[in-house]
Formats: structure tokens, C-alpha cells, sequence
């Protein structure tokens, strides 16, 4: 069964049959083909409708018709932002262009792309001579929105859309194109809008703009794609298998980042400038001997600090990357302010706290510890905003050692082109101001294009649940398969805790995923490997310390996410056969083609010591 479905994977039939889109009246049948340069052709309809096709590579075409009269252009964009990349073309080899007997006729060296009669648009694979898809009504065209309706093949599988919650294999299904802000199963946090077929073709629409996509709910032998926009302007992608797809999409859009090697470890992050602390006798234990409990506004205690300039180091952003070493726990990077009101420093100028923060930096940095910050508003210097709350990218980076951004629902916004606007700002500006560091940015609400600069990040989310586990797999399964392929979420989520079982499982799973990160100072259970005690604090020091002996490993496959499979695996995507293109493994998957990880994601058998059993996993065959 492996060696049939692998070659359908491989060798599947490719070409795209739909309907040219229409205004809900007869186009008058295709008045004139006519090249306009020599990627793209222009077809004229009688009722004086054009539809652009342009080709972007010899698989690769974009396919444009504003009936309103608009020219082909970049989406609408507020603050500027791009999909494409800065080169998303390669050589198409010879195009051509010709009206034969009342049907228009595109060629390159690998697919035909056809115009016929009933304005029915058909590809061929000229490597295969097959189709994959047929239009199942006309496109319609709305003020506000445009829908495009395919037929939904026997067997056919879809990924795609981004970080969908819960989900990774979309048949029968139907998925927001939208950052809807919902962080549990079902919500959509970072949508891309692209999908990609087991019949051998993707889709991506160029939009900013929200989008729904039906692959056969509604209709199971229908696949309807619409967006809320007043044009046509998507790009089809006609290749073999998920390799292919994926690179035909990082042509378009940019390759994934590859995050610095510090990436890969543990992150902490909370607000080190904002937080009091009081003693109470059932508090956090500290290295006084006492127990303190924490308060995000003034009660009388101790504020904390970045470097323990008022006497209170125990509570400072310093003592956190002492804390870590003293507990033999991992630490890569670290944020200490959390862009929520707390600022870097507690001088009156912003040139103050710039050197507030280069001292933390430079202690954090002694230790193999780099620094990051979150947004706090906006990047940089703005008239009018108090010291503490002032930002300045440039310096952070150039002068105080930033490595790290992270961006936050309430910078983002509703994400789109403001949050692509804002991780690309700053991943022009890492490298530049920080001796060509590779940027490291963690960003919510994401797009396409997001990949070429930014890490994802789930959300807010509650921990010592069973369900932020569980439905976290088939999502980061999901984002991978999506072309984003580095994903996280909070350790044992950002509220929340304090289940020790859960907190352990959590470690362990996430162990052979791309990035982990504490995200401290927000809920009643802080937010460190080793805060609940043994056993919790061995065990994750023990999954801490083998995600860094495996890093050669993790690093490998982070590279090859680049232009190949992702790291976070889908069965398939190793194992392809009719159970694995389904839902039937969506609790396991491959991390790299050696671990099989399949996390235990709930209570079934557990006895007092937390032990379990997990059944359904599937085994592939090998050897023994």
C-alpha cells in the first residue's frame, strides 16, 4: 500500500480545470488572446471583461480579473506590506499565446492552460497529460467579495490555512482565513491563505483581506474558496507532493527563517520592571529563604528590576538567568519587559534605559543567555510618549544586544498587513544593526509571508489542561504543512498551572518541537521548569537537557524546513498511505524522519504516580 500511494503522491496527475469568473451574465465568449509581455497574456471576452494570466514560473501562474477596470497591483495594505517576496518569479521558459478554434491557449514547457467555450479555464500537466481539478460553477463577483467553486475529487485531501487550532487535514471541512483571536480548538490565530491537494495543485489567494474556504462541507462534492475582496488575484501552483507545494509557495512568499541556534532552547519571559512582591507563607520560595507572592500592581512590595539596582536583585530579570543555572535548567534567550505597560528601565530618559538594558544584556550575554523584548507600541521613537514606554528598535538592537522580538495581539492588531509590516521592519533591521544576526522574532497573527521573518506563537492559553495539549499536535502539525513550520506555544500555557502531571507531559512533548517558552508573571503558578517540585523538576530537566543533546539533530531539520518537509511531520508526510492522509493520526507525527512522537494528551489509565497508558498509536512498518 506504501509504494502505490507514495507514487501517487509522487506522479499524481496535475492540472486545474475551474470557471473563469463571471458577473452573473454570459461573457460573450473570448473575443481576443494577446500577449502583453512574455510571461503574461491578456484574454478578452466580448463583453469587454479581460482576465490576466502572468506566469511566474514553468507550474506557476497568477491569475488577475478586476471588472471594475483595476490593473494588476499588489493588495491593499495598511500599514505597507508585501506577500511576495522581492523575487517571487523564475524563468518560465517559452510562453505562448493563441486563440484556436473560439479556446485560449497558454503554454509553457510544463502546463497548457486552456479557455474554452462556457469560459472554462483547464491546465494540463504536459509531463503527465492529466488533469486534477474541474470548475464546478462560475466564479462570482460581488462588491465585497469574490467566490471561486471547484469540484471536490473522490479522495482528495487538503492542508493548509495557517495555524487552524485543532486541525491539520481540512477534507470535508471548512476553514476561517481569518485571525479570529480564539485560542482554543476550533480558534484561528495566525491563517495563511493557501492550501495545498493531494491531486497535486495549491492555491494561494493575494489578499490581505479575510477569506473562508470549503473543502465539501456545505456541498461534499464542492470546494468553494471566497475572500472579501472586490477583485480575482490568486496564484495556482501545479506540482507533485508536498515538497514541491510548499517550495512553489516559498517562491512566492519567502523560505521559512532559520532561527539562531539559542532559538531552540528554553525562553523565560515577564515583565522585570513592573511586578511587585510581598512576603506571604504560601509564596514562591526564595533565595532568601523566604516566600514572596507576586502582584502586577503596587501593594507595598518590592518592585523588581533588570539588574537589582534598588537592592532587590533576588527579584531581578538577573537573578531569573541565575535561577536557571542554580537548577542546572537550560536557557537560551530571554525577555524582561512584557510590552504591556512595564518598560526596560527606571531611568526618566530613553537613552537611560537603553543603557539599563545593555547592562542586563551584557551580564545575560556572560552566561549564554541572549535578550529579546516584546512590543511594547510602537518600534520606534514617537513624539510625546514617556521614557518608559519609548521604543527604539535601532538602539535596542545596536547598542543594547536585542536578538529577540516578540509581537503581541495588542500591537498586531487583527495581524494582516500591520503585523507582516511589523516583523519585516524588523528583520531588515537585525542583521543590519546587529553585526548580521540572524533575526528571532516570535509574532502572533500572522500571514503569508510571515515565514520569511517570523516564528509563530499560538496565544494566550490556560495551563494544567489536558486540552492544551491535545489540540495543540494536530496544529502545529497543521502550521507546518502550511508553510510555517516554526511554531510554538507558552510552556503550560500563560495562566494557569500547577498540575503537575500535565506540567510534566508538557516538557516532555514538547521536547521535539521547534521552540519552547515560559511565559512568567501573568497567572497564580509561575512559570519555571522546576517550580512545582519533584518529580516535575527532574523529569523536565531531563527532557531540557535531551532537547539540547539532539540539537545537531533539531538543527538539521530546521535547515531542511527551509525548501523541504517541515520539522513537525505529519504521518503522511514519511508514511503515505489512505490512514495516515486522514484525521486517524492527528495526535502523532514525525519530528524529522527519525522520532515518532506521540504525546500523551489525556487522562485514560493514570495511576497516583502519573503514569498512563496511550493506545491507537500508529506503528509504520520497519524493521525490529
Amino acid at each position: 500500500m506504501k509504494s502505490i500511494i507514495t507514487g501517487i503522491l509522487a506522479y499524481a496527475a496535475i492540472a486545474v480545470l475551474m470557471q473563469i469568473p463571471v458577473k452573473g451574465q454570459d461573457t460573450g465568449g473570448i473575443k481576443e488572446v494577446r500577449k502583453i509581455n512574455t510571461t503574461a497574456a491578456e484574454i478578452v471576452f466580448g463583453n469587454g471583461e479581460i482576465c490576466i494570466i502572468d506566469f511566474y514560473g514553468p507550474e506557476i501562474f497568477r491569475m488577475f480579473q478586476d471588472n471594475g477596470g483595476g490593473i494588476v497591483r499588489d493588495p491593499e495594505a495598511d500599514p505597507p506590506a508585501r506577500i511576495l517576496a522581492d523575487s517571487p518569479r523564475r524563468d518560465a521558459g517559452k510562453v505562448t499565446a493563441a486563440l484556436e478554434n473560439g479556446t485560449a491557449v497558454l503554454t509553457t514547457p510544463e502546463i497548457k492552460v486552456e479557455i474554452s467555450g462556457g469560459s472554462v479555464l483547464t491546465v494540463t500537466d504536459l509531463r503527465t497529460g492529466d488533469k486534477v481539478i474541474e470548475g464546478a460553477a462560475p466564479a462570482e463577483f460581488g462588491s465585497n467579495r469574490v467566490t471561486l467553486t471547484l469540484k471536490n475529487r473522490e479522495g482528495e485531501y487538503f492542508y493548509g490555512g495557517g495555524v487552524q487550532n485543532g486541525r491539520f487535514s481540512h477534507a470535508g471541512e471548512q476553514i476561517a482565513i481569518e485571525n479570529t483571536n480564539n485560542w482554543v480548538d476550533g480558534g484561528v490565530a495566525s491563517p495563511t491563505p493557501f492550501y495545498w491537494s493531494t491531486e497535486g495543485y495549491g492555491m494561494m489567494w493575494h489578499s490581505f483581506r479575510k477569506g473562508l474556504y470549503d473543502f465539501g462541507n456545505t456541498d461534499p462534492g464542492k470546494v468553494v474558496l471566497s475572500h472579501d475582496t472586490g477583485y480575482l488575484d490568486v496564484f495556482f501552483m501545479v506540482d507533485s507532493g508536498a515538497v514541491a507545494l510548499l517550495n512553489d509557495f516559498y517562491q512566492l512568499t519567502g523560505p521559512p527563517v532559520l532561527i539562531p541556534k539559542f532559538g531552540f532552547y528554553e525562553g523565560h519571559l515577564n515583565a522585570y520592571n513592573r511586578d511587585y512582591w510581598t512576603e506571604d507563607p504560601k509564596g514562591i520560595l526564595f533565595e532568601d529563604g523566604k516566600r514572596y507572592k507576586e502582584s502586577q500592581k503596587d501593594n507595598g512590595g518590592i518592585k523588581e528590576s533588570l539588574n537589582g539596582e534598588k537592592d532587590n536583585y533576588q527579584f531581578s530579570a538577573r537573578a531569573v538567568v541565575d535561577r536557571y543555572a542554580a537548577n542546572d535548567m537550560p536557557l537560551g534567550w530571554i525577555l524582561p519587559n512584557d510590552g504591556y505597560g512595564a518598560g526596560y528601565g527606571q531611568t526618566g530618559t530613553l537613552d537611560g534605559n537603553i543603557r539599563n538594558l545593555k547592562d542586563f544584556g551584557e551580564y545575560a550575554r556572560s552566561k549564554g543567555v541572549e535578550i529579546g523584548l516584546w512590543t511594547q507600541s510602537d518600534l520606534h521613537p514617537k513624539e510625546g510618549v514617556e521614557a518608559l514606554l519609548q521604543r527604539d528598535i535601532v538602539k535596542e538592537v545596536r547598542d543594547a544586544g536585542v536578538r529577540v522580538l516578540k509581537t503581541d495581539v495588542a500591537w498586531v492588531g487583527a495581524g494582516y498587513s500591520f503585523g507582516l509590516n511589523g516583523v519585516a521592519d524588523v528583520g531588515e533591521i537585525m542583521p543590519y544593526y546587529g553585526s548580521d544576526a540572524r533575526p528571532f522574532i516570535i509574532s502572533l497573527d500572522g500571514w503569508a509571508g510571515t515565514q520569511r521573518y517570523a516564528t509563530i506563537w499560538s496565544g494566550d492559553q490556560t495551563g494544567g489542561d489536558w486540552e492544551y495539549i491535545r489540540f495543540h499536535i494536530p496544529t502545529f502539525i497543521g502550521s507546518g504543512l502550511s508553510g510555517q513550520p516554526n511554531i510554538t506555544s507558552d510552556m503550560d500555557g500563560i495562566f494557569g498551572g500547577n498540575n503537575m502531571t500535565v506540567n510534566i507531559r508538557e516538557f516532555q512533548w514538547k521536547a521535539f518541537t521547534p521552540m519552547q517558552l515560559n511565559m512568567d508573571g501573568w497567572g497564580s503558578t509561575p512559570k519555571y521548569p522546576e517550580v512545582l517540585g519533584e518529580p516535575a523538576a527532574s523529569i523536565n530537566r531531563w527532557y531540557l537537557k535531551l532537547k539540547s543533546e539532539i540539537m545537531p539533530y533539531a538543527y538539521s531539520i530546521a535547515e531542511e524546513a527551509t525548501d523541504g518537509l517541515p520539522m513537525i511531520r505529519a504521518m503522511f508526510l514519511e508514511y503515505p498511505d489512505a490512514y495516515t492522509l486522514g484525521t486517524a493520526t492527528k495526535y502523532q507525527y514525525m519530528y524529522g524522519p527519525y522520532f515518532l512522537v506521540a504525546p500523551i494528551y489525556m487522562d485514560t489509565r493514570m495511576d497516583k504516580d502519573g503514569n498512563d497508558v496511550r493506545n491507537g498509536i500508529y506503528l509504520p512498518e520497519g524493521n525490529l
